[in-house]
């Protein structure tokens, strides 16, 4: 807004919002400050601009004889507007996987970034409270509301705490982050399609539900309980809790299954397994499985086919071995950590004896080497590595030797464990304990079990 008196040597504008009114010389020449104060003074009162006056500072201004030009003799107080309240995730709830950028620039297509897995007390989403705002006061005294912010409330569901100040929310166990109709939960369940190219590797602290299957090459690892709805191929799976299979393992001889629960699982094939609890399945086909608990192979076959079987407690089974004389090696009484770490130590023995008798052969032509050039300090050197070794040795070879014999002495007083069939047939080897029974003709309708140190075979009748 302009406004201006042809009686007076200046003009007054007001601004568009009326916040400000500026004070503009219209003549090159100003009457003496005692006489054009009251002129301006006037022509405010005219305007009606009557609040944010500068009217000492205008004094000053014409007392000093500064230039008038510009000069903002009135201000108003603008209304700000509240601001509403925000949110920002903190967290992709997508749950869209992104290829792992390594260091060197190469991507891991395999081993993903599982974006919406989170940890316990990770921050999940910070809300920014709303600013109320304040009215406005124009320099013609006019009230101008402000538009005031809208506060939000949090919707958030199980697994999630929220700060005391009402404005963080966090993880409370490790799980899935999800934005379901607007409320942010942590879900200890992950639902995939199938484990691929689309998904790379899993990583999670719950439970799994994949829709179809495993590929090979992939790898599952989770904490709580692990269900296929297809099947497992030549992957690594380890879970702490139960694993179910509905369609059963093709390990294609590449498999590493580890299982703390118990294995629930059509069939088994060409895999490697160790399972801490129990397993149920309709058939085991040239496979190594371990098992801690106990073993029941039934259903339409219920066959034991070719492999390493071992069992804590019991295997039951329709079938063992084949007509066609395939090797099936039964092994039973021990917990199948001892098995494994028998077959560790077995190895980690030999090869300390190898090292030992090198360092042996070694250390006399050090010890020449040494006598022959005393001058050469490095002779000594070496020789004195060399005998530290040595002796390191020893004492790591004599900690496994006992730990072996240990674990052989428990072997062989294992007693418990039986085979329970309908029928098995020969080059089967039932291991229980350090006893061994060979199969040379088939059996039908027997337990198997281990009574005063030998292996015997007991017919039971067939219901």
């Amino acid at each position: 807004m302009s406004t201006e008196n042809s009686r007076t040597p200046f003009s007054i504008r007001i601004s568009d919002d009326y916040y400000t009114a500026t004070l503009y010389r219209l003549d090159s020449e100003l009457p003496p400050p005692e006489d054009l104060f009251p002129l301006i003074v006037t022509e405010l009162n005219r305007l009606n601009i009557i609040f944010g006056l500068k009217l000492d500072a205008l004094k000053e201004t014409l007392t000093i004889g500064d230039d008038l030009e510009d000069f903002i003799i009135a201000e108003g107080e603008r209304h700000r507007n509240g601001t509403d309240a925000y949110v920002v995730h903190c967290v992709n709830f997508e749950g869209i996987s992104k290829p792992i950028i390594s260091d060197d620039g190469s991507v891991d297509f395999k081993n993903l970034l599982q974006v919406s897995a989170v940890k316990s007390g990770d921050t999940l989403a910070i809300k920014t409270p709303c600013k109320i705002g304040f009215d406005g006061i124009t320099v013609t005294n006019k009230s101008i509301k402000h538009r005031p912010g809208k506060e939000l409330t949090w919707k958030y569901g199980e697994n999630v705490n929220i700060s005391e100040d009402g404005l963080t929310l966090t993880a409370q166990d490790n799980g899935i982050a999800k934005l379901i109709n607007g409320r942010i939960t942590v879900s200890q369940l992950i639902e995939v399609d199938e484990v691929g190219p689309k998904t790379g590797n899993i990583y999670f602290g719950g439970d799994v539900h994949v829709k179809n299957s495993v590929l090979n090459g992939y790898t599952v690892h989770c904490d709580g309980d692990l269900t296929i709805d297809g099947v497992i191929e030549g992957c690594t799976i380890k879970t702490k809790g139960n694993l179910t299979v509905s369609r059963g393992i093709l390990g294609h001889e590449g498999s590493d299954i580890v299982v703390g629960g118990n294995l629930i699982t059509k069939f088994i094939e060409n895999a490697t397994l160790y399972v801490k609890g129990e397993i149920e399945t309709g058939e085991i086909v040239n496979s190594k499985v371990l098992c801690d608990s106990k073993i029941v192979v039934k259903g339409k076959k219920g066959l034991i086919i070719g492999g390493e079987i071992t069992s804590k407690y019991m295997i039951e089974a329709n079938q063992i071995g084949s007509r066609l004389g395939v090797i099936t090696t039964i092994s039973l009484g021990v917990d199948a950590s001892i098995i494994l770490e028998l077959k560790s130590l077995k190895e980690s023995v030999q090869d300390l004896k190898i090292l030992e008798s090198r360092l042996k052969a070694r250390i006399p032509v050090l010890k020449s080497n040494a006598l022959l050039q005393p001058e050469v300090g490095i002779h000594e050197d070496i020789l004195k590595q060399y005998e530290d070794s040595l002796l390191s040795t020893q004492i790591d070879l004599e900690e496994k030797q006992k730990r072996l014999e240990h674990l052989m002495s428990t072997l062989k007083n294992a007693n418990q464990g039986q085979v329970k069939i309908n029928s098995i047939f020969p080059d089967t080897m039932i291991h229980i304990g350090n006893s061994k029974y060979f199969v040379d003709k088939a059996l039908t309708a027997c337990i198997i079990s281990k009574t005063d140190d030998q292996i015997i075979a007991i017919g039971i009748e067939k219901k």
